[in-house]
């Protein structure tokens, strides 16, 4: 019979129940002054620093790009100056230089006249 029992709680115990029904609604506190200066300065210095990325990312590029040009230029000219030597040395070699001298009926006065580029 001791279903039949009767069962004894604390007080302790009957509080806990009865408080865990009730649910309590906590509303947020208002944002004061400071706090709304302080998310307005944070969010100002973000924006710069996000549009400061975007603006060094675009100059790099430029630079880059104009450095790429530049470059392009250099290996053209490079290139240019390169066939330019080759065509003053194969005009200034002495073989041709005699082969010139004798088409225009030049003549050595002086045998120790030499190419100054050999």
């Amino acid at each position: 019979m001791a279903q039949n029992a009767y069962q004894f709680t604390t007080s302790a115990e009957r509080l806990d129940s009865v408080q865990s029904k009730v649910t309590i609604k906590y509303k947020s506190a208002p944002w004061t002054r400071r706090e709304r200066l302080i998310a307005t300065l944070v969010s100002a210095v973000v924006m710069t620093l996000m549009i400061g990325v975007v603006f060094s990312s675009m100059q790099a590029n430029a630079a880059r790009t104009n450095m790429e040009t530049m470059q392009a230029k250099i290996d053209k000219t490079r290139e240019a100056n390169d066939a330019l030597r080759s065509d003053i040395k194969s005009k200034t070699n002495k073989k041709n230089l005699d082969e010139a001298a004798k088409k225009y009926n030049m003549t050595r006065s002086n045998s120790n006249v030499r190419n100054i580029n050999q």
